[in-house]
């Protein structure tokens, strides 16, 4: 698969060739389920709690007698069916996180990167060079004219002048390629990625295959 090279003003500059191994994989929604559902399970606290009869205070007097009342017998003022008592099957701290395996993250990145490459949403720049300041102004021009308005910008670089100037820019976000993942490729309608960026992220999904 060939995608076009494009400066930061929209300008194409090469062509350049995809490994069909990572541009080229077929639709899984089943994988991209799995790795949606895991994110958003990994992101809860689980830290939500009701108390129960153990740990309502009060009750500890039985309310009356046993017999002889008429009424349904009672052993404490504290059960649940009873104002001020304790919460019936309420939910209780619990560790919500879903392991994945790592061959399926990285088949998902590659399930992702193949959608967007397919639909003209991989866009590939050679350098962010202009990008040399903390500058908003300049990201956003790159994204107007990469016809881009929600993207995931991505390069390897030492400053954070790129991921400081795209904080601030609602809909667009920058990271390494080393650290987005397949919910970040899903969040982002387009990716925008230089050529080495590219080049490390190909070896990074290649190496965790």
């Amino acid at each position: 698969m060939q995608v076009q090279v494009k400066d930061i003003k929209g300008n194409n500059v090469k062509s350049i060739d995809l490994p069909d191994s990572i541009y080229n994989v077929e639709l899984n929604d089943h994988v991209l389920h799995h790795v949606v559902k895991a994110y958003l399970a990994n992101q809860r606290q689980g830290t939500h709690a009701t108390k129960t009869r153990a740990y309502v205070s009060g009750g500890g007097k039985k309310p009356y007698k046993q017999k002889g009342t008429g009424g349904a017998r009672a052993g404490s003022t504290r059960a649940h069916n009873r104002p001020g008592g304790s919460v019936a099957h309420g939910p209780q701290p619990r560790d919500y996180r879903l392991k994945l395996n790592k061959k399926v993250k990285a088949l998902a990145i590659r399930v992702a990167l193949s959608d967007k490459a397919r639909h003209g949403k991989l866009v590939v720049v050679n350098d962010f060079a202009g990008v040399s300041s903390y500058s908003t102004k300049t990201v956003l021009g790159a994204l107007k004219a990469l016809n881009a308005p929600k993207a995931l910008l991505s390069d390897v670089r030492e400053d954070d002048f790129l991921y400081r100037s795209a904080r601030n820019i609602h809909g667009a976000e920058a990271k390494s390629p080393l650290d987005f993942n397949a919910m970040d490729l899903l969040r982002y309608e387009t990716l925008i990625i230089s050529e080495k960026a590219l080049e490390a992220l190909n070896a990074r999904v290649s190496e965790e295959a």
